[in-house]
């Protein structure tokens, strides 16, 4: 790593990494079991595939042969809403991190944005988690009369969490210490040596030669990204010539 490099630039690493666990979640299932030789696999969107021995079959949550359309239905939506706002949160984190990775954005710019993501993705995960508690007991409830007949486990005591929804926490926690890790590293300051040689060029060239030289803010010490900035990209301090 160069000297001069600021730490800051390699912190998108972080929150590109999360956008990447919430894409991976939205194809691995959200919740399993494997009783008596059956396998049950259900992913957040609504796909479910059941398989036995030789026998396989594949479907969505809403189809008729599991119950009513007014009860699953519910299901159906309580997943696809949280599945679709962990999907664009991911698929924001991972644009905003490239745009810094590629200096097309400045970092200070992106860092709540990936707190807001980080929490949006948690928030979905926790309204998937409670609400497919609470629509497949209201399915239960059909199949088994009302009122919902004690000793029957509920949702989570007969499933196991999948990758999907582990996945978008993991994704979120990365986001958000990427962003608070940008905000509490400062920009590495530009050497005595560099400022003494920078100050050398000011008191030498003329000032027609200057604007295309000077390469770091001398409030704080900070690289500027291109020739000729007019405002230091990490404290804002307006450039001097």
């Amino acid at each position: 790593m160069s000297l001069n490099k600021d730490p800051r630039e390699y912190i998108w690493a972080l929150p590109i990494l999360g956008g990447f666990l919430g894409i991976i979640s939205f194809f691995t299932p959200a919740h399993y079991a494997n009783d008596f030789g059956i396998n049950l696999n259900f992913w957040m969107w609504g796909l479910y595939n059941i398989s036995a021995g030789d026998y396989s079959e594949t479907g969505f949550i809403f189809a008729e042969e599991i119950g009513p359309l007014q009860y699953t239905l519910p299901i159906f939506l309580s997943g696809l809403i949280p599945a679709i706002l962990i999907l664009i949160s991911s698929i924001m984190l991972i644009a905003s991190s490239n745009a810094v990775r590629t200096g097309k954005r400045d970092i200070k710019n992106v860092e709540n944005g990936w707190i807001g993501m980080g929490i949006m993705m948690i928030v979905a995960s926790i309204i998937y988690i409670i609400a497919i508690d609470i629509t497949w007991m209201n399915l239960m409830e059909y199949v088994y009369g009302e009122p919902y007949p004690p000793g029957v486990p509920g949702f989570w005591d007969s499933f196991d969490p999948g990758f999907a929804v582990i996945a978008p926490f993991l994704g979120a926690s990365f986001s958000i210490v990427g962003s608070f890790a940008s905000k509490k590293i400062k920009s590495r300051e530009l050497p005595i040596s560099g400022i003494q040689k920078q100050s050398g060029v000011i008191t030498k060239t003329p000032i027609g030669e200057i604007s295309h030289k000077i390469k770091f803010c001398f409030e704080c010490g900070h690289q500027l990204l291109y020739d000729g900035a007019k405002f230091c990209s990490s404290c804002g301090e307006a450039i001097k010539f």
